[in-house]
């Protein structure tokens, strides 16, 4: 549960308000002052003309994540040399968590507030189980690509016998089309050899939606979606 106020990270004495909806019905479109990057709907924290998703307000001075070796601590401002967070692949413009450890490509794992909060796994009521990885060994169900240059953080299903996967710069990237034209993009770029049943195409596209409200800091598709379980939480 969001507390109603909290202190803004980088501003001593800024107290900001939790706002829940949206005016109307409509989904409010806003860019985060923490992280920079978009925003769409749900609860978020607001003090004037500021506005932040509920992740980069209560974003905590360190986070220890279950993916990077070390701890991760919070800066405020983009890197001087520039940088993408690890996860999602998308450029940090400014709040972020950042590892000095580095990793096995020599690379500082930097996550966005919101990427840092995902689930590394999850259930869905259908039985249908996921993990969220580094790196994976086939490719991503939505876009072809795997890994190699192209290292975005995906979530690949734990059944053996039907494995999906999905990059989480792919979920940000497509979330906001229509259910039927997501089912047909997944249905083209799945494999040739590999019969895309129409019940996991449905399974990607609860996954992409419960995905994307987690990174903006909704919490509402845990219920609405059928998620039975979301487990194993980066721990501050």
């Amino acid at each position: 549960m969001d507390p109603a106020e909290v202190m803004h990270p980088a501003l001593p004495g800024c107290m900001l308000r939790l706002v829940h909806g949206d005016a109307g019905g409509a989904m409010t479109n806003f860019q985060c002052d923490g992280c920079r990057e978009p925003g769409k709907g749900g609860p978020r924290y607001t003090s004037g003309d500021l506005v932040l998703h509920t992740s980069c307000a209560r974003a905590t001075p360190a986070l220890q994540h279950q993916l990077v070796e070390g701890v991760m601590e919070l800066r405020l401002v983009a890197p001087a040399g520039g940088g993408v967070c690890s996860a999602c692949y998308d450029t940090v413009r400014g709040f972020h968590y950042y590892c000095s450890r580095r990793t096995s490509k020599g690379e500082h794992p930097k996550l966005h507030p919101g990427c840092a909060k995902l689930p590394v796994s999850m259930a869905l009521q259908n039985g249908d189980a996921f993990e969220l990885r580094m790196e994976v060994s086939h490719r991503c169900t939505s876009c072809r690509e795997m890994e190699g240059f192209y290292r975005p953080w995906c979530y690949r299903s734990t059944n053996p016998e039907q494995r999906m996967y999905l990059h989480v710069k792919c979920i940000k990237e497509i979330q906001d089309e229509a259910e039927e034209r997501m089912m047909v993009r997944l249905r083209e770029r799945a494999d040739r050899n590999v019969r895309m049943e129409r019940r996991v195409c449905k399974t990607l596209v609860i996954m992409v939606r419960i995905v994307f409200r987690l990174l903006i800091g909704d919490p509402t598709p845990i219920l609405i979606e059928g998620v039975n379980a979301i487990v194993s939480m980066a721990m501050p």
